[in-house]
C-alpha cells in the first residue's frame, strides 16, 4: 500500500471505493443533494439576518445549538414542521408547494371539494350531480 503522500489524487483508483460508490442510488444522491441545499439556504439566511446558531436556537425555543448544527451539516432529515418554522423565522422558501386554488374548501379532488362546500351550505343535492362527474364513493359491480 502506498503512503498517503505518494498517492496521486487525480489518478487514484480503488476497488473498494468504486464498489461503495456503486451502491449509491440516484434516489440517495438526490436526497443528499437536497439536504445539502436546504442546509446552505438556511446558512445563507442566517448570515443575511446577522444571526448565529445561538440566535436561531433561541428563536426556535431550543435548549442549545446542537440541533441547529445538525441542520447546517447537510445530513439532517427535516420534518415539515421544522421547515415551515424555519421558513417563517428566516423569511425564506424551503418548501416549494403549489398553494392551489384560493378557495379554502378546494382540493385537488374536485368531487370532494364540491362535496365539502355543499355540506357546509347544508345542501341535499349530491356534488356529483351538479359537476356531471361520477360519485367517487359509489362502487359499481
Amino acid at each position: 500500500m502506498k503512503a498517503f503522500d505518494e498517492i496521486d489524487e487525480h489518478n487514484y483508483n480503488s476497488d473498494l471505493i468504486d464498489e461503495m460508490l456503486s451502491l449509491i442510488t440516484p434516489e440517495m444522491q438526490a436526497q443528499a443533494e437536497h439536504k445539502m441545499r436546504l442546509a446552505a439556504k438556511i446558512y445563507k439566511a442566517l448570515k443575511a439576518k446577522g444571526w448565529k446558531s445561538q440566535d436561531l436556537a433561541n428563536a426556535m425555543n431550543l435548549k442549545g445549538t446542537s440541533l441547529v448544527s445538525k441542520w447546517l451539516s447537510g445530513t439532517h432529515n427535516f420534518t415539515v414542521e421544522t421547515l415551515v418554522s424555519l421558513q417563517r423565522l428566516l423569511d425564506i422558501q424551503l418548501l416549494n408547494i403549489d398553494s392551489g386554488p384560493t378557495n379554502p374548501n378546494s382540493t385537488v379532488y374536485d368531487d370532494f371539494s364540491i362535496g365539502v362546500f355543499r355540506s357546509s351550505l347544508n345542501t341535499d343535492q349530491p356534488a356529483h350531480e351538479e359537476s356531471g362527474k361520477q360519485d367517487p364513493t359509489v362502487i359499481k359491480s
